[in-house]
């Protein structure tokens, strides 16, 4: 009995565990998405003012991480969403998913302006400058580096590839609109289109960005190799007593979720009970980052 209630607490506090590492990526995506819907507006509203293409590319950027970022939300809302007969290995790989879209955005919201800002350079348009808005631009890098460091934080917790993407996402970003904001206060003092060649920078650091997201999500989604966690396995097999080998395959479903099948070399005159110590320890270990492991027979 006492076994069946310490079963039961300790279930109880993985269960809350859980429920709170959603929220908290739930939430920090959600208030991502907030946030950056009003810089977007903001910054939108002064490129239009100022007749900067940087700004105006820097802002409809910011409208990108608003959709990228509430996907996440709804994304890591499913992902701990129990196994059902149509997922029987559950949500986790909806990130995977996300991440990709996210990419996509990028890559299309760089296109769109990398075009615009090559236009500029030969249709040179003046652009207008006034410390008002540069002050106003110069705080939304402040709020911009506030939502990469909550993000940050939050992936330190809790190891998630969109979590990561959204803090190299915030921290690119605050040097994108460092880059419009000098382009900005440039276009006063230099008739050259310095606004025009900072947004195709700003472009190509968009595209760049997008695109290696894209082939991170696409390798996962498509079965590649899971390096860390199989290194990881390999490395505790290898830490047991008696063990000389170990060859690891595994089958990711998810961020925190995998299956894995293990094969065990063993020294000479090692004995059954050893053999079943060191398989305990590292299912009970493995498990507890998310991992299933299996044991094959050695042929």
């Amino acid at each position: 009995m006492a076994f069946g209630a310490n079963g039961a607490r300790v279930a109880g506090k993985e269960m809350r565990m859980k429920d709170k590492e959603k929220t908290v990526k739930v939430v920090t995506s959600a208030v991502s998405s907030g946030v950056n819907f009003c810089l977007g507006v903001i910054k939108v509203l002064i490129g239009v003012y100022t007749n900067s293409i940087s700004i105006l590319s820097d802002g409809v950027n910011n409208f990108g991480d608003v959709f990228s970022n509430a996907g996440a939300a709804v994304g890591f809302s499913v992902e701990k969403k129990q196994p059902s007969e149509k997922f029987p290995f559950g949500y986790g790989r909806v990130e995977y998913i996300v991440s990709m879209l996210m990419a996509i955005i990028i890559m299309v919201v760089g296109g769109v302006f990398l075009y615009s800002a090559l236009d500029r350079v030969f249709y040179h348009i003046p652009v207008t400058f006034a410390y008002t808005q540069l002050g106003i631009l110069i705080a939304t890098i402040v709020v911009k580096a506030g939502l990469a460091a909550m993000s940050g934080v939050a992936y330190k917790k809790y190891r998630s590839d969109v979590l990561k993407a959204q803090t190299i996402d915030g921290i690119m970003d605050c040097f994108v609109t460092t880059f419009a904001v000098t382009g900005l206060f440039l276009s006063r003092y230099i008739s050259f289109p310095v606004d025009a060649f900072v947004g195709i920078v700003i472009s190509v650091i968009m595209i760049a960005a997008g695109v290696k997201l894209f082939i991170a999500a696409f390798v996962k989604l498509a079965g590649g190799a899971d390096a860390r966690r199989t290194e990881g396995l390999k490395k505790l097999s290898l830490d047991q007593k008696g063990v000389t080998g170990a060859r690891v395959r595994v089958y990711d479903f998810g961020e925190k979720s995998a299956e894995a099948n293990v094969e065990l070399d063993f020294e000479e005159g090692v004995t059954a009970e050893q053999i079943a110590e060191a398989e305990k320890n590292i299912t009970t270990i493995a498990g507890k980052n998310g991992i299933v492991v299996t044991f094959a027979q050695k042929k």
